[in-house]
């Protein structure tokens, strides 16, 4: 590569990170003037909470540990899936509404259109998820590793949340509409949400339905968590993606970023190149 080439290559790369960082703070600052998002979005962990820890939470039990303590680091995982919809509604309605053709217009990288959208997801996620943290404090949820450890497990959860964020986004281009898709996140969100190690170990689920929970790569998620918190209940599961859940919820998710990422990027110059 020749001098000259090199540094239209850094330019280019320079040029790419600034109109990725601009739309993402055009993202956020405008969650910002939609207040009813935002309280929707801070008051949905402490339903999830109450609704699971101590409603249903009250008939279920695990093996030796306590069953909150058990719960939160599914709920924390689960809340990061979630951000899969809310960023599928809005690059949907981006598409539908005549924003994109607007930055067609403008002299910016195509694909900081979506980084700026799956970036922002996490940021204006933030708040709740801090706020699910909380109620998991007061609820007697606890670490009981090292800081390091415990920090490893939110970084863990914050990675697969930007992983689900490409997913929404690839559905938010290949959807004909914000209710389509809504609708088409919604699906593998309730799915790997209740067939998993979220709510229940699957050792107590029927055989079929146990060896899905055990293979779904949620499960995979939610128990690597549990190992970095030190929040393991009952007998170690012999099923490889529980058996060594770390690794294999690092493989899965960077199984999902060298999926979705070029599927939303090349679905989105299909529809806007």
């Amino acid at each position: 590569m020749s001098a000259v080439e090199a540094t239209t290559w850094s330019q280019r790369f320079g040029f790419g990170v600034a109109d990725a960082y601009n739309l993402t703070r055009r993202y956020v600052l405008r969650a910002r003037h939609q207040p009813d998002v935002v309280i929707g979005t801070l008051l949905l962990p402490i339903v999830f909470v109450v609704l699971f820890g101590y409603i249903f939470g009250s008939s279920i039990s695990v093996g030796g540990g306590n069953y909150r303590s058990y719960l939160m680091s599914g709920l924390f995982a689960q809340t990061m899936m979630y951000s899969a919809g809310s960023v599928a509604v809005a690059v949907s309605t981006d598409m539908s509404e005549g924003v994109i053709d607007r930055f067609k217009a403008m002299p910016i990288l195509r694909s900081a259109v979506l980084i700026g959208r799956t970036a922002s997801a996490l940021v204006v996620g933030l708040p709740a998820f801090l706020v699910m943290i909380g109620c998991a404090l007061i609820v007697g949820w606890r670490p009981h590793t090292g800081i390091g450890q415990t920090v490893a497990g939110f970084l863990l959860l914050l990675l697969f949340g930007q992983a689900c964020a490409w997913l929404g986004a690839y559905l938010g281009v290949v959807a004909r509409s914000a209710q389509a898709a809504e609708s088409l996140a919604m699906l593998p969100s309730f799915v790997l949400g209740f067939v998993s190690n979220v709510f229940v170990d699957p050792a107590r689920l029927p055989t079929w339905l146990r060896v899905a929970a055990e293979w779904n790569p949620l499960s995979a998620v939610v128990t690597a968590a549990r190992r970095l918190f030190g929040n393991e209940s009952g007998p170690a599961s012999d099923v490889w993606p529980l058996a060594h859940p770390i690794p294999a919820a690092l493989l899965l998710t960077a199984v999902m970023f060298a999926v979705f990422v070029p599927l939303a990027l090349r679905g989105y110059e299909r529809e806007h190149g």
